[in-house]
């Protein structure tokens, strides 16, 4: 009874559901946070603005799985929250696109994200810079210009192309702070991403960073 009572408590990763909320606060507050840095820095006024903050998708995506792509979409709400720019009525747009275009998207196509591997290395490219830069971008586009109305029609490429610009070149940096964090994360254990043991994580990696 006490080991099934046990089992019904935990979540992924042997992390309890109490440890996977308090760390998916603390990310949506780094993310949000983190996003509401550069507010001052508009680059379609009163649609987006330049967001570095953004690479921090990727790897919380990444290494993180469901409860880092759930912070994410939380956490961009918070951003915009901070910034002024909340806007209730679009968050069942907003809300799935963020999480499933934004983040899940990379934590369910890059099977290697150690990026050891020439493969990883195409995934993060495919996944995380160009699908996910393209989906989040003309999604917000398609929405404000067509749903919302929220901007001209006319503007819906201009819109779309910033902003996939605005996810997409900070996913390249993130892709290298990848490399280098992955196998602290491992060691540390704190990875909540795919399972490893079915990656295409090189074994021998795996194998060094379980010693």
């Amino acid at each position: 009874m006490a080991t099934k009572t046990a089992q019904t408590v935990r979540a992924y990763g042997g992390k309890s559901r109490t440890t996977l909320l308090v760390f998916g606060l603390i990310m949506a507050a780094i993310y949000g946070g983190s996003l509401f840095a550069t507010k001052f820095i508009p680059t379609i006024p009163g649609i987006t603005w330049l967001r570095p903050g953004n690479m921090l998708s990727e790897l919380f995506a990444a290494n993180f799985g469901w409860t880092g792509s759930l912070a994410v979409m939380f956490g961009n709400s918070f951003g915009d929250l901070l910034g002024g720019q909340f806007n209730p009525v679009s968050l069942w747009w907003v809300l799935p696109l963020e999480l499933v275009f934004t983040a899940l998207i990379i934590y369910w196509g890059v099977t290697d994200p150690s990026l050891r591997t020439t493969r990883g290395k195409i995934e993060w490219v495919i996944f995380a810079v160009v699908l996910q830069g393209l989906l989040t971008g003309f999604g917000i586009a398609f929405f404000v210009c067509y749903v919302q109305n929220f901007a001209p029609q006319s503007l819906f490429g201009t819109i779309g192309w910033t902003i996939t610009l605005n996810e997409g070149i900070p996913a390249i940096v993130a892709g290298v702070i990848q490399y280098a964090l992955f196998p602290r994360i491992v060691r540390m254990g704190l990875w909540l991403g795919r399972d490893l043991d079915t990656s295409n994580v090189p074994k021998e990696l795996l194998a060094e960073l379980r010693k």
